[in-house]
Formats: C-alpha cells, structure tokens, sequence
C-alpha cells in the first residue's frame, strides 16, 4: 500500500470513529434529558474555527509546522466531520427560525462549495497539463491579444498576397468574435468546445475556394484557432479555481460570526448567561 493510500486510509478510519464517538456522545445525552444541541453546537463551532486554520497556514508557509498537503487533508476530513455534526445538531431535520434557517443556508453554501472545491482541484489540474504550457493567469489577456493580433496579420497577408477578401470575410464573420470573446469559468467543467469544432469544420471547408497561398495560411489560422481554445481553457480553469475561494472563505466568516450569535441567544434562551 502507498504511504499516499494510507494516509487516506487512516484519515478515513479517524473520520468514522469521530463520527461514531460524536453520535453516541449525542445519543447519551438525549438519553440523560439533557440539551444535546448546546453542546453538539459548540462542537460544531470549535470544528469550524479549526477549519479556518488551514487559510491561516496557507499564508504561514514559513513557519516549521505540519506540510500544506497534510493541513489539506485534515481540512477536508474534517469538513466531512463538521458536516455530521450539523446534521446531528439540527437532529436531521430542517432548521425554523429566521437566524436558525439563515445560518443552516450559509453552512450549506460553505460546506458545498467546499465540496466542490474539492472536486475541480482534483479534476482540473490533471486537464491543465493536457492544454499545454502552464500559463500565468494575470498574463493570460495579454497572450490572447498577442493570439488575436498574429492572426489579423495573417488575414492581411492572404489579402495582400492573394487580392482576395475569402479569409478576411471568414475572419470578420466567425473569427473575430471568437477571439474577443472572454470563456466562462464553468466552460473549464465541459468537454469538447464544439464551437472550436464548427469554426475548425467551417475553415477546412473554404479550402475548396482558396488557392495553395490562401491555404497555407489557412493552415496557420486553424493552429492559432487550437492555440487559442487552450488560452481559452487555462483561463476559464484558472478562474475557476480562484473565483470558488471568493465564495467559501467569505462565507466561512460569516458563518462563524452568525454561530456566535447564534450560541449566545441559545445560552441566554437556555438560562446559562
């Protein structure tokens, strides 16, 4: 067995054992008539506070303390953790009450976009080495109007050389959108770009007008076109793989300042403030 597998394997192992200690723990406590939600509720909170540990050693990379893909796996296990106990605080049915809802709503939004985080560093790393050389993202507007740039000096070129407008035209009605047109961040999730794939079709099939000059540079055009989806590609997997933070941090502060309202009306409701 792989260190790698067993790492997983026993991060997974310490999950259900947590999982089954909490449970029971939960399961004593309503047994004894006492207020189980009190204290699965201010579990819940310490787990989320120790989440949040893990952006804090993103930004500590310095320090000698355990490795940034260790801290990673505690992260995720431990938000499979938090999830359990939610719904065991919440006794596995929905939240009433404004706060109650509002702070089960963003929980949600932070325990799923953590999920989904999860899912497209796995997915799309593997997919940004087959779209070719790693691009930085800040340049990334800069090489597409290079792209853009090199490709209306070919359509010049067949114009100049060849006295004929069938590339220019193609360039101005297909082309030119394509080029200035920015990818969603999503797209980076699809498969095929099936308008890369029709703009490739319609190209080869003006080959039957062009001349051997025309076709040559034809021929270049339909590799800047490829070179571009790629551009394309990176940029949209890049921003993916930002724009998800912007939703799972901010929305893990929040989270944490709606449970400490949250617990003090709870403490105040329950007499022990």
């Amino acid at each position: 067995m792989s260190p790698l597998l067993q790492r997983r394997v026993s991060f997974i192992v310490g999950l259900i054992v947590a999982s089954a200690i909490a449970w029971a723990l939960n399961l004593v406590l309503q047994v004894s008539l006492r207020e189980s939600a009190i204290y699965s509720g201010f579990l819940l909170l310490a787990v989320v506070l120790g989440l949040t540990l893990f952006n804090s050693r993103k930004k500590l990379p310095f320090l000698p303390l355990v490795r940034a893909s260790t801290w990673l796996q505690i992260h995720i296990y431990a938000g499979y953790f938090c999830f359990f106990i939610f719904l065991l605080h919440i006794h596995f049915s929905p939240p009433r009450g404004a706060l109650e809802i509002s702070l089960a709503a963003v929980f949600c939004v932070v325990i799923f976009s953590g999920f989904f985080g999860i899912f497209i560093s796995r997915f799309l790393p593997s997919r940004l080495t087959l779209a070719g050389e790693p691009l930085i993202y800040e340049r990334i507007p800069a090489y597409r109007r290079e792209i853009q740039e090199k490709v209306e000096a070919l359509v010049r070129k067949a114009e100049t050389e060849t006295q004929s407008s069938t590339l220019a035209d193609f360039y101005l009605g297909e082309l030119r959108p394509f080029f200035q047109s920015l990818p969603s961040a999503f797209g980076a999730l699809g498969g095929i770009d099936r308008r890369v794939d029709r703009l490739l079709k319609k190209l080869h099939a003006l080959n039957r007008y062009l001349d051997d000059a025309e076709k040559a540079i034809a021929a270049e055009m339909r590799d800047w076109i490829e070179t571009n989806q790629n551009v394309h590609f990176q940029y949209a997997a890049q921003r993916l793989l930002k724009l998800w933070l912007l939703v799972h941090i901010p929305f893990t502060y929040s989270l944490i300042l709606l449970a400490f309202v949250h617990a003090a009306l709870a403490l105040i409701y329950a007499g022990r403030l």
